[in-house]
């Protein structure tokens, strides 16, 4: 007898989703949800998790949607997330790693590190790290990092400018001596997906798997911020070429769901393919100084 496959296969599972206010977010937390999942959405303000939570729950059905606030540039923030998270659920299945921050200027965070580093890169790392226990009790468990193509040598969209690889320089991981938005946005992505590998490794064999992927250039609220002054008169024109966000979403909830997928780990795929990230990034050695240096900005050692 043929097996139907169930209508809500994450029944029973946990998830949270960061950023689950923008627009790729929001769409990855509804799908997980509409798939039985019971959501924990991160988000920075509370009237936004109030909204989103109910906009959730009456789209699929599903009433075990929470939220939990977070300013993921703030690391005392993120532990007073993590505190409240561990005072309401004992459980995690998924966790994606979805929002991230992109700025045409050089800023710092409360706690005085590059914001495009800090967001991207040390949120997520730091948030991984404070989870661990609980996914690792909760195996199998999955960890979804959404990094972006513009750590590759390929611009993602035109109007900027001359393309060149991101390259990692541990010695000026907060772009301190060389600052350039897009260079540092993807300087941080490229961060993610080294760590990413590192906790693969350490996680082999134990029931929770970690895996990056760009999604697609979708058209999001980050394509708005990377574009530069000159390509802001055509974004109308240029997001009608880019994924919706929720095509977008597709290759994140399948690294996130996918019965297929269980046993993948330590790999990065573009869309729904895996693929490989860029060569430097293999490079072990770098791979544990970053997760070193990482570790000692968000206090963890």
């Amino acid at each position: 007898m043929t097996q139907v496959p169930s209508a809500h296969p994450l029944r029973g599972r946990t998830a949270l989703v960061t950023g689950a206010a923008g627009g790729m977010g929001r769409v990855i937390a509804t799908t997980l949800a509409a798939q039985g999942a019971a959501m924990i959405l991160v988000v920075r303000r509370p009237e936004q998790g109030e909204a989103l939570k109910h906009e959730i729950a009456l789209a699929t059905g599903n009433l075990e949607v929470d939220f939990l606030v977070a300013d993921l540039s703030d690391q005392a923030s993120i532990r007073q997330m993590v505190a409240a998270f561990h005072r309401q659920y004992t459980q995690l299945h998924i966790l994606v790693n979805n929002a991230g921050i992109h700025l045409q200027e050089r800023q710092l965070s409360k706690d005085g590190i590059e914001m495009h580093f800090a967001v991207n890169h040390l949120a997520p790392f730091l948030l991984s790290n404070l989870l661990l226990n609980t996914l690792k009790f909760s195996a199998p468990a999955r960890i979804v990092n959404v990094s972006s193509q513009t750590m590759t040598d390929t611009r993602p969209l035109p109007f900027f400018g001359r393309p060149h690889p991101a390259v990692l320089d541990l010695n000026d991981l907060q772009s301190e001596r060389n600052f350039e938005p897009v260079s540092a946005y993807g300087r941080s992505k490229l961060a993610m997906v080294m760590c990413g590998y590192v906790l693969a490794r350490r996680f082999q064999g134990g029931g929770v798997t970690v895996n990056a992927l760009h999604p697609g250039i979708t058209a999001t609220d980050i394509v708005a911020d990377i574009a530069p002054p000159q390509a802001q008169p055509f974004l109308g024109l240029v997001k009608r070429f880019l994924l919706t966000p929720e095509q977008g979403a597709a290759s994140t909830v399948r690294l996130a769901s996918a019965a297929e997928l269980e046993n993948v780990t330590g790999k990065y795929f573009i869309r729904a393919h895996e693929q490989r990230s860029p060569e430097g990034s293999y490079d072990l050695a770098a791979q544990e100084r970053l997760w070193k240096a990482s570790a000692a900005l968000v206090n963890l050692i």
